[in-house]
C-alpha cells in the first residue's frame, strides 16, 4: 500500500529543517553592585582592597551570567554607586531596572565574618513587585582576590540553575 503524502507538507518540512531556530530571548536582568560587611574585627584597615574586590566581583558576576546567553544584562543608572546602600525595601531600585529594561534585578551583600570566612547573600528579584523569586547564602573561605572570584562564578551558577526567569507578572 502506497501512501501519498502532500506535496505542502514535504514542502514546510524541508523549509522547518533548513531554517535556523529562532533565538531564544534573553531576560533581561539588572545587577546592582552588592554591598560589603566586615564584622571580622580584624584589626588592619583593608577598605581600599575590598572595595577593589567588591566591585571586581560584581562584574565578573554580570559577566558570568551574561555569558550564559540565558540572561540580558541591563545597567543601571546608579552602576558607579553603592546602589543597594540607601534604598531600604528596594523600591526605587526596582523601579530604576524598570525603566531600564529589566524585568528582574539581582541584589547582593559580600559578608566576611572573619579573616578566612566570607559570605555572599543574593536574592533575585521581580521589578513589579520587589518579591524575591530566590536567593541563597553562599559560603567561602579565604580573603583573596581568587576566593572572591570563584565564590562569583559559584553564585552565577546558582543563579542561572536555580533562579526561574520566567514571566515577571506570574
Amino acid at each position: 500500500m502506497k501512501m501519498r503524502v502532500p506535496l505542502a507538507a514535504v514542502l514546510l518540512a524541508a523549509v522547518l529543517a533548513a531554517s535556523p531556530a529562532w533565538p531564544e530571548q534573553k531576560v533581561p536582568v539588572a545587577v546592582a553592585n552588592f554591598d560589603f560587611l566586615d564584622t571580622s574585627g580584624e584589626p588592619r584597615d583593608q577598605k581600599d582592597v575590598h572595595d577593589k574586590r567588591l566591585t571586581a566581583l560584581s562584574d565578573y558576576l554580570r559577566q558570568q551570567l551574561s555569558e550564559s546567553g540565558k540572561l540580558g544584562i541591563v545597567d543601571l543608572p546608579c552602576q558607579a554607586a553603592q546602589c543597594t546602600a540607601t534604598d531600604p525595601g528596594f523600591a526605587t531600585l526596582s523601579e530604576e531596572a524598570k525603566r531600564a529594561g529589566a524585568h528582574f534585578l539581582i541584589i547582593g551583600v559580600v559578608k566576611k565574618t572573619s579573616t578566612l570566612i566570607g559570605w555572599i547573600e543574593y536574592s533575585v528579584l521581580g521589578v513589579d513587585d520587589q518579591r524575591a523569586i530566590c536567593g541563597e547564602l553562599v559560603t567561602y573561605r579565604d580573603d583573596t582576590d581568587e576566593s572572591w572570584r570563584r565564590a562569583a562564578r559559584f553564585s552565577a551558577g546558582q543563579i542561572l540553575n536555580r533562579c526561574a526567569f520566567g514571566n515577571p507578572a506570574r
